[in-house]
């Protein structure tokens, strides 16, 4: 098939197309020319030797948004001490859901936070734990944006 194309001007394809094993023909014309004038193009657009290593950044300092489930004993001023440790370490509150059970049992509270550094959220968790209505150990979930 013979069409033109804006990019590449008239073109010829066959086969199978694009989406297949086979490139585009656009492509493989690109790749012959460049061969042909002697191009070379670094795999990374840079040559290998001038590549530079990154260190990986430390969880600590991670910034995003987390969901935590907590179990607590249902009775007041367990959520204030809750959002009095968030509110400690600078963790903003975006969601909360508790559902009701019978007095006095553990009640699940489901929260979304807003973006913060992870050491923050460790240490607002820690002081979280340390209440006495919070019956297990406080879950964290990232949520990364992708």
């Amino acid at each position: 098939m013979v069409r033109p194309r804006e990019d590449a001007g008239l073109t010829r394809q066959r086969g199978c197309g694009v989406g297949r094993a086979s490139r585009p023909s656009s492509a493989v014309a690109a790749d012959v020319i460049d061969i042909a004038r002697g191009l070379r193009v670094p795999t990374f657009g840079v040559p290998a030797a001038q590549l530079k290593t990154i260190s990986p950044v430390a969880m600590e300092r991670h910034y995003g948004a987390y969901y935590i489930r907590l179990m607590v004993v249902d009775k007041p001023g367990v959520f204030a001490d809750i959002a009095s440790a968030l509110k400690n370490h600078a963790v903003s509150m975006e969601s909360v859901l508790q559902r009701t059970r019978d007095p006095g049992e553990p009640v699940p509270v489901v929260m979304t936070l807003h973006e913060t550094e992870e050491a923050a959220m460790v240490q607002a968790l820690d002081e979280i734990a340390a209440v006495g209505a919070v019956v297990e150990t406080p879950r964290m979930i990232r949520i990364e944006s992708l």
